[in-house]
């Protein structure tokens, strides 16, 4: 079994598809599977094509990734693409696309059952599932995969993202390409995995009830305007007008997903902008009933973060706790890069030493997916995710 992983920033598609390509294939021969990460001016179409030429023989996933990415050698701002790839004979993998007019609940289920079918593995549960849909459903998203395979599943992921929250992000596997859909992979490896999810935010102890949501927008908290109270808790006001993406970057609202020896971990919801009539549109679905916590997170923590999450992932895996990791995938959150992107080299070297310097790559996404340490799959905003594959 051999990780390895590749970059190009060259500005035309062709020139950084086949220097991405060139400098893969001198690491590693015959992937089974090759995950893409790429800006969202690049020609998906034409990565698409390069890559099922030179790889006919490897599933394929594509995502596109916020404003740069990071590998093992090191974080890329502005535009490019990495490649990671993965060759293990005794393993299976599928990826699958589906993006029709049904509901997304009802993609996620058709593009699992697709991609098991790619893997060649009908009927045995995947070790993990990487999941990359665009923004906006992923809660119906989990639930039917859920709901196809029972709980037992980890899922690990990151909604697709492009620079500036325009819709331009893009899907593609080595059959379809899409830009409003659910693209996942099924994994089979043939060797030990772990897996943590986190973010780097704690709570402030204040908190409110959501007594009014719809879809994604918080409307009132404890029967006020959700934006009064959320500026309240602020300490200064906000605008009407634009997002407050940034404001509330280190301000997200904290939701209970689990307990461990009685103290709660959370999962998060980023903040988007405020509504004409006092409610807060969000990164991720609020319920009614729910209890929402002013959450405080730091620059500091964001950027050692990430190499605790992947220290987790190890404490998490005990049994593959001795073992080297051949390589490994990091979600890391665009709003959070954002907000730490004059140090980003160092969360790198974070990550670099936490992964004990073993091929990696990570993108920066619109959302994030993983499974708690208490088994629960979610989905959240600011979070960080990560999966470690152990040498056998």
């Amino acid at each position: 079994m051999d990780i390895a992983t590749s970059f190009s920033a060259f500005h035309s598609t062709s020139d950084a598809v086949l220097d991405a390509i060139r400098k893969l294939k001198g690491k590693i021969a015959n992937p089974r599977l090759i995950l893409v990460y790429f800006s969202e001016n690049y020609d998906d179409a034409f990565i698409q094509q390069s890559l099922t030429t030179e790889f006919p023989d490897a599933q394929i996933l594509g995502c596109t990734s916020c404003q740069g990415v990071m590998t093992d050698e090191g974080y890329y701002p502005g535009e490019g693409i990495a490649l990671w790839a993965m060759c293990d004979y005794n393993g299976a993998f599928g990826s699958a696309i589906v993006s029709t007019n049904q509901a997304p609940y009802e993609m996620a289920r058709q593009a699992l059952l697709k991609a098991i079918e790619n893997g060649g593995r009908p009927g045995e549960l995947p070790a993990l599932i990487l999941l990359h849909a665009s923004p906006g459903h992923e809660e119906e998203v989990i639930k039917g995969i859920e709901d196809e395979l029972g709980l037992s599943v980890p899922i690990i992921g990151g909604s697709a993202a492009d620079d500036n929250v325009q819709g331009n992000w893009k899907l593609f596997t080595h059959d379809q390409r899409c830009q409003e859909g659910v693209g996942l992979c099924v994994l089979y490896p043939s060797c030990n995995i772990s897996y943590s999810f986190h973010s780097g935010y704690a709570s402030t102890g204040l908190s409110a009830i959501a007594t009014k949501t719809e879809g994604r927008e918080l409307i009132e908290l404890n029967n006020k305007p959700a934006a009064d109270v959320y500026q309240s808790w602020l300490g200064q006001p906000l605008s009407y007008e634009n997002s407050i993406v940034s404001k509330s970057s280190l301000n997200p609202l904290g939701r209970i997903a689990g307990k461990v020896h009685d103290l709660p971990y959370f999962k998060l919801a980023h903040l988007l902008k405020m509504t004409p009539r006092g409610g807060i549109e969000l990164f991720a679905t609020v319920e009614e009933g729910e209890e929402l916590f002013f959450m405080e997170g730091t620059k500091e923590r964001l950027i050692t973060r990430a190499g605790r999450v992947i220290d987790s992932a190890f404490d998490i895996g005990s049994a593959s706790r001795e073992l080297d990791p051949v390589g490994g995938i990091t979600v890391y959150c665009a709003g959070c890069m954002l907000q730490v992107q004059d140090r980003m080299e160092e969360v790198a070297e974070h990550v670099n030493k936490a992964m004990h310097y073993a091929p990696f790559v990570c993108p920066f996404t619109f959302g994030e997916q993983g499974q708690f340490i208490g088994g629960e799959n979610a989905h959240g905003n600011l979070m960080i995710s990560a999966v470690l594959f152990h040498r056998d």
